[in-house]
């Protein structure tokens, strides 16, 4: 996996942290996530781009989420994974399958897809009030990349997009 530098990251973490968020998301993370959460727990990346080339704009990755650090009096806050995934999860602007572990400059999320592992773009900021809350999943839904890993590999720094 490509190698990031981060800034602002998290308290460091152990494997005991990242098995109470799979308590609490009721899912098994892939090894790279759980790796890459262990050596960085969130933070600002130095490599913050993602362009997949099609149609799409390149999107900037502002900030990753972190895991909680067991025990934590905020961990039901809204910047960990953990806490995240209940709040958005609970209101129903997130599909229960996706687990929001980055944002956007506009607070958009970057999301792992616990059925499948895919890595996908998830826009909160496109919910339409007189849609049901699948038609808006299924607009809101831009697939990514096949894995975390391929994601992490895949982010590049400014100088490389074609904004």
């Amino acid at each position: 996996m490509t190698i990031l530098h981060f800034s602002k990251s998290g308290t460091a973490i152990e494997d005991f942290d990242l098995i109470e968020l799979q308590k609490v998301i009721r899912h098994e993370l892939p090894d790279s996530f759980k790796k890459f959460f262990l050596k960085n727990n969130g933070g600002v990346p130095d490599r913050d781009w993602w362009d997949s080339g099609d149609e799409y704009e390149p999107i900037r990755v502002k900030k990753f989420k972190s895991v909680a650090v067991a025990g934590a009096d905020d961990a039901g806050e809204t910047k960990y994974l953990g806490g995240c995934y209940l709040a958005m999860t609970s209101r129903e602007v997130v599909p229960q399958t996706l687990l929001p572990f980055a944002i956007d400059d506009g607070g958009n999320f970057f999301c792992l897809d616990l059925s499948d592992g895919n890595v996908c773009f998830y826009a909160i900021d496109a919910f339409d009030s007189d849609s049901s809350f699948s038609t808006n999943h299924a607009r809101a839904y831009r697939w990514l990349a096949a894995s975390f890993e391929a994601f992490i590999n895949g982010l590049v720094n400014e100088s490389e997009v074609d904004i």
